[in-house]
């Protein structure tokens, strides 16, 4: 599959039937670490011209990271503060022989919403709306962490909406929506971003 986007685990280095899964963290029934989930903002970059964050992993510091929004050339990172989610995958699936079924990929999907832009940012979201330039992006969440992969997700999807409502609560927001292929949930670092 040309779009799938290979994370740190590797389907290829788990192999049938007894594939080692290695270990897992210490769990305690009364002891719930939970981190918050929600998606506060994303980091993106021109595919082509742009350059992703350095140092990609559990020692990334902010000097990894080289964001300007303010830059037209589009060599360095953008950065928008918004809210969003990510739900459970679509699979694409066959079944096998002993009605064994087998995933052949998943298509993961966060759908955000901006909601303070300018003028700037409107028309450069317009530009991204001609669905000619596709960002590679990383996203962080309330919880601290970035979630992403070593140079960038690769989209196979970056739409985006204008949301005019109405009534006297509504103002003007951004909805947009983002896939990529893959095997597996995306890395997770922490965040090291204010």
């Amino acid at each position: 599959m040309s779009a799938i986007n290979i994370f740190a685990v590797d389907c290829d280095a788990v192999t049938c039937p007894d594939g080692a899964l290695g270990v897992m963290d210490v769990s305690t029934e009364f002891c719930n670490d939970v981190v918050q989930s929600e998606i506060t903002s994303i980091i993106f970059w021109h595919p082509v011209d742009g350059v992703a964050p350095t140092n990609w992993g559990n020692s990334m510091l902010v000097t990894d990271f080289d964001i300007l929004n303010t830059d037209a050339t589009d060599v360095k990172q953008k950065q928008l503060f918004l809210k969003g989610g990510m739900p459970e995958p679509d699979e694409t699936t066959i079944i096998t022989n002993s009605f064994q079924e087998v995933v052949l990929s998943r298509t993961q999907t966060v759908t955000l919403s901006l909601y303070s832009f300018g003028d700037d940012t409107y028309d450069y979201l317009r530009k991204l709306q001609c669905g000619t330039v596709k960002p590679k992006f990383i996203f962080s969440t309330a919880g601290g962490k970035l979630y992403g992969k070593d140079g960038g997700i690769q989209a196979t999807k970056f739409s985006l909406a204008l949301v005019l409502d109405e009534g006297e609560e509504s103002v003007e927001k951004w909805t947009i929506t983002i896939a990529w292929k893959t095997l597996v949930s995306p890395d997770r670092v922490p965040n090291p971003l204010p």
